[in-house]
């Protein structure tokens, strides 16, 4: 079983949302519970800005730009350069609830340029472990809605190579889930089961101190494999685009919380003519005299070329 290297020192409470800033060449991701937006370059430099209380997903937009998740609305930026030097703030879109005990999560934009991203409430509120939570989906002109509910803690997303199947994490369900959404309107139109990761490993899904691993943040590679995060297990997971189990990657800290692929690709030094697996992964929980990586990001070069993230039409 590979192993992945620690690149950074811990820099997140509760390191998420990784995604490759192809312009930037570097990799971003957020703190999510203290708001900060993380860019780390393949070296390990890290430049860090706060944008809110909460900083879930961040993902690029079709004409340059980002468009970020905050607690409770939807964020554009004309340039995460800017934005890293303090010289832009993000134009924050209206508020999409005011239940204080709901923030946003992880996400990801279809192949339509939407933005989709889920909501939650948080562990220890009194709404915590309940289905309370949502797909909420932002439209190109800037509107949003809840494309799916009845959700506990709706985490990875993406799309297969050819746009035609969506991956879904909701992580107590313990599973990986495709989503049927309709191309022309953005409607999801079912949700059925694809990988119980129980089904795959038994009780190899289970992290060292005998907690139950639960899948968390996802990415999709070039030939349709999905690389799940499994939080308190340690692993990241391959399942090639039929569903079977071919990669199982180390992380060495157990609270792993999302990946995604990056780099160059073939001739990178230190990648094998792929891409770059980047994992991110949180301090809550966990014993960190036992485990001081936590906090992290790790990396491993792996054969499979990555996706260019989809884009935001917005």
């Amino acid at each position: 079983m590979p192993t992945a290297e620690q690149l950074t020192e811990p820099i997140a409470e509760h390191g998420e949302g990784p995604v490759w800033d192809d312009d930037g060449g570097r990799l971003l991701a957020v703190d999510l519970e203290q708001g900060d937006l993380l860019a780390v370059s393949p070296q390990g430099d890290v430049r860090t800005r706060h944008i809110d209380d909460v900083l879930a997903c961040v993902r690029p937009r079709r004409e340059g730009g980002w468009v970020l998740a905050a607690r409770r609305q939807f964020a554009v930026v004309s340039s995460i350069e800017e934005l890293l030097a303090g010289r832009e703030e993000p134009q924050m879109l209206p508020p999409l609830w005011d239940d204080p005990d709901l923030r946003f999560n992880e996400g990801g934009c279809d192949p339509q340029g939407r933005f989709f991203c889920g909501s939650m409430a948080y562990g220890g509120s009194a709404k915590g472990g309940q289905p309370v939570g949502a797909l909420w989906r932002l439209d190109g002109d800037g509107s949003a809605r809840v494309a799916l509910g009845g959700l506990t803690i709706p985490n990875g997303l993406g799309w297969s190579p050819d746009g035609q199947r969506a991956y879904h994490v909701d992580s107590p369900s313990g599973e990986i889930a495709l989503l049927h959404v309709a191309p022309e309107t953005g409607e999801v139109l079912d949700r059925e089961p694809w990988v119980r990761l129980s089904d795959a490993l038994g009780d190899a899904a289970d992290g060292a101190d005998g907690a139950t691993g639960v899948p968390d943040g996802l990415v999709v590679d070039a030939e349709g494999g999905v690389w799940v995060a499994v939080y308190g297990a340690g692993v990241v997971l391959r399942f090639d685009a039929s569903g079977a189990l071919s990669e199982r990657v180390d992380i060495g800290v157990p609270a792993v919380t999302a990946c995604t692929l990056g780099g160059t690709g073939e001739g990178e030094a230190g990648t094998r003519g792929g891409s770059v697996l980047y994992v991110t992964t949180s301090t809550q929980g966990v014993d960190l005299a036992a485990h001081p990586g936590s906090g992290a990001v790790f990396v491993l070069p792996v054969e499979v070329a990555a996706l260019p993230p989809l884009r935001y039409d917005g």
